[in-house]
């Protein structure tokens, strides 16, 4: 397995996303908007999940790999967006403060997408 694709693969989705985020984060966190904070979690949970499940079997990964991979991808975001996080209102100028939780919230379920996808039977190479 090739551990720098899995981590490289991480930081780069976290790059990307932080991008997308400061530039129009105003969009999607918005407090008073539930349809939207749901859709966005609804969509990030599939689309995770099946990124994760799609690479697990491009790479045919054993069981123990996918797990492997899986803490790889998710670690380069999870340190960093522990200092985004904090820093919060200056890293994303455009989203209103009060989403902080919000964003943090969905960063969580985001990371714990890809490491379910590790326990889940589909996209196995057997």
């Amino acid at each position: 397995m090739n551990r720098l694709f899995f981590f490289g693969f991480g930081f780069a989705v976290w790059l990307a996303a932080t991008i997308v985020f400061r530039v129009a984060g105003h969009i999607f966190f918005l407090d008073d908007e539930i349809v939207v904070l749901a859709i966005i979690w609804i969509v990030t949970v599939i689309a995770l999940v099946g990124v994760a499940l799609f690479l697990f079997k491009l790479r045919q990964l054993s069981d123990a790999q996918r797990f492997e991979a899986a803490a790889l991808m998710v670690i380069p975001g999870m340190v960093l967006d522990a200092f985004i996080t904090e820093i919060f209102t200056s890293v994303f100028p455009n989203m209103p403060p009060t989403a902080d939780a919000s964003f943090a919230a969905w960063l969580l379920m985001a990371y714990a997408s890809v490491l379910i996808a590790a326990f889940l039977p589909f996209g196995r190479s057997d």
